[in-house]
C-alpha cells in the first residue's frame, strides 16, 4: 500500500489551502528563512491527511489529524509550541492507566496537548475529505 501525506491550512473563512509537505518541513526546520506572511500573528487550523494511493491515485483516507499552528508577527511558525503539544499528546497516550484510588492526577500534559488540536464541523470535514482525495480544488500556498 502506498500512502501520501496531504496538508491543508484552514483559513478564517474555512477556505482550504494546500501546503506541500516539503514547504511545511522547511517552515518547521528553518522558521527564520521560511515565514508564511499570510498568517503572521495568527493561530491557524491545519488538517493533515494520510491518503492511500492505488496506481498513484488517491483511494481512501487512512487517517486525519487536526492541529493548530501558531505564527509570530513575522509569519514564522512557532515550532516550540507545536513540538511541546505533540510531546504532550504522546505522553498522554503512553501514560499507563491508574489502578489505585489516586485522588490527584497530573493532567497538565492533557491540557497542553488539547491546545494544539481542534475538531472540524461535519461540513468542513467532508470538504477536507474531498480535497484530500483530489475531488475538490484548493489554492496552493
Amino acid at each position: 500500500m502506498a500512502c501520501s501525506i496531504r496538508i491543508f491550512i484552514v483559513g478564517q473563512d474555512e477556505t482550504l489551502y494546500r501546503l506541500a509537505r516539503t514547504k511545511f518541513t522547511e517552515m518547521f526546520d528553518d522558521p527564520e528563512n521560511h515565514p508564511m506572511l499570510r498568517f503572521a500573528g495568527q493561530r491557524v487550523r491545519m488538517a493533515e491527511a494520510i491518503v492511500e494511493l492505488r496506481d498513484r491515485v488517491p483511494y481512501s483516507i487512512v487517517r486525519l489529524i487536526y492541529e493548530v499552528l501558531r505564527f509570530d508577527e513575522q509569519g514564522k511558525l512557532d515550532r516550540n509550541t507545536l513540538v511541546r503539544q505533540n510531546f504532550a499528546l504522546a505522553e498522554h497516550f503512553l501514560e499507563p492507566p491508574t489502578t489505585n484510588n489516586t485522588v490527584v492526577v497530573d493532567a497538565s500534559h492533557r491540557f497542553i496537548a488539547q491546545g494544539g488540536h481542534w475538531q472540524p464541523s461535519p461540513k468542513l470535514e467532508r470538504k477536507i475529505h474531498r480535497a484530500a482525495l483530489g475531488e475538490e480544488n484548493c489554492q496552493r500556498l
